[in-house]
């Protein structure tokens, strides 16, 4: 059961540095009490996994131990959904202006790729 007690340390370990028990984070994943404990001798369901991702506000792939990066995917049009960043040294108060910053980036790389495929078939058009 090696991979479930992984999974309990990392719930620990973010439960800890979100000064948070166990026991609140089974309460606000609508799980049964002393339900993660028991992830030290057996595995739990996926759905169970990401509940308490959610409430963690991290990923499950961080849970099962697939990334070391906690940070969540803010899926509200935020650039992580193109690029997987490591917020963690990023200090909290320039967050927001960090994403800000990622977002003019991809929207830039977006019209540069639009205004070469759009050049590419103006050469095209006039080769025929």
């Amino acid at each position: 059961m090696e991979n479930s007690e992984n999974i309990l340390e990392r719930v620990k370990q973010l439960a800890k540095e979100k000064n948070m028990t166990l026991s609140e984070i089974e309460e606000k994943s609508d799980l049964a009490p002393r339900s993660i404990y028991s992830w030290k001798t057996k595995n739990p369901t996926g759905t169970k996994i990401q509940k308490v991702a959610d409430t963690l506000n991290t990923t499950s792939d961080y849970l099962l131990g697939r990334s070391n990066d906690p940070s969540p995917i803010d899926e509200e049009d935020d650039p992580s959904m193109f690029f997987r960043i490591d917020m963690r040294n990023v200090p909290e108060e320039d967050r927001d202006e960090f994403k800000a910053q990622l977002k003019l980036l991809k929207d830039f790389a977006f019209k540069q790729i639009e205004e070469a495929r759009k050049e590419q078939e103006k050469e095209d058009k006039n080769k025929k």
